[in-house]
């Protein structure tokens, strides 16, 4: 079999062909600088030709993409760079703009960890919530300042936010995660009743102790209608119980939503199957007053509306 280079000599229309590449690429507005600039010789460029269209027919700083997911680079969300190394053409990549920002977004996400969690609730603004009356404008001046004091490392109570079906508790919840995710604080929000049934189903897969220990260890957590589950002694004493105790020790911030307010709270957490438990009902709320302070949310039912 012929060697290449003879095949190609051999062929007119070939040589011809390769030549008129060589003359578009080395006369390309982003490569002919680059040439007079270092020097490169004709030897440089017969060797390194195929380095040169690579770097012509990629994007530089995003110049033709729009974004990361459109990128048309060979190395995704990259941009080429031309340098000179033992007398070769060669070529390195660096991080581009848009991965830059696309990498903040994929960061941004693990800021908040949700579980059971609304898409709309994931998604809340604070500048979204309806400050119509005078419980959501206290409740939203009040979260506020709250954000601010975690962003300080200032030591502050978490809220309890109970009031009837629909008026926009899990909503401000979200709202506060995401501010606190713009301030690269992490927060863990859950549906009470739905993580209730995840740890008893981790008692199966080995998993209960690290679910329950990564919820309890949480910078910031938010347990969304708590109220709502089965209330059980396990779940008071073994899952709820130290848990809240645990968050009360560490001064950890804590928000909670529920269709009760606090002393309906108390009553549920009071009656269980086996009986009347005043005693440990009243130990848990010693625990939310002491992590929360109550703000009451009523007015119309947004889901229906």
């Amino acid at each position: 079999m012929k060697p290449f280079n003879a095949f190609v000599k051999n062929n007119p229309g070939i040589m011809a062909k390769i030549e008129q590449v060589k003359r578009e690429t080395v006369e390309h507005p982003e490569i002919k600088p680059f040439i007079e600039r270092h020097a490169v010789t004709e030897d440089m460029i017969d060797k390194d030709l195929s380095i040169l269209q690579e770097y012509k027919d990629q994007s530089k700083l995003c110049d033709r993409c729009q974004s990361y997911g459109q990128c048309i680079n060979f190395v995704k969300g990259h941009t080429p760079h031309l340098y000179i190394e033992d007398e070769r053409i060669k070529i390195a990549y660096t991080p581009c703009p848009n991965k830059k920002v696309h990498d903040e977004e994929q960061l941004m996400k693990e800021y908040v960890t949700a579980m059971h969690v609304p898409y709309e609730t994931l998604n809340a603004k604070i500048s979204s919530i309806d400050i119509e009356g005078t419980e959501r404008i206290r409740i939203v001046k009040r979260a506020m300042a709250i954000c601010n004091d975690i962003a300080a490392g200032r030591p502050t109570k978490g809220m309890y936010i109970h009031g009837s079906f629909g008026t926009g508790k899990s909503y401000i919840l979200g709202a506060i995660a995401n501010q606190l995710k713009e301030r690269h604080i992490y927060t863990t929000i859950f549906y009470v009743p739905e993580f209730i049934r995840e740890l008893k189903a981790g008692f199966n897969d080995r998993t209960y102790e690290t679910k329950l220990d990564r919820v309890k260890k949480s910078p910031v957590l938010m347990l969304d209608d708590i109220g709502a589950e089965d209330m059980t002694p396990w779940v008071r004493d073994e899952v709820l119980g130290p848990l809240l105790h645990y968050r009360m020790m560490n001064q950890l911030p804590t928000f909670f939503t529920s269709n009760f307010n606090k002393e309906e709270l108390r009553y549920h957490f009071q009656k269980t199957k086996v009986g009347d438990e005043k005693t440990k009902a009243y130990r848990m709320m010693e625990r939310m007053d002491a992590l929360t302070d109550a703000y009451p949310l009523n007015g119309k039912n947004y889901r229906r509306s």
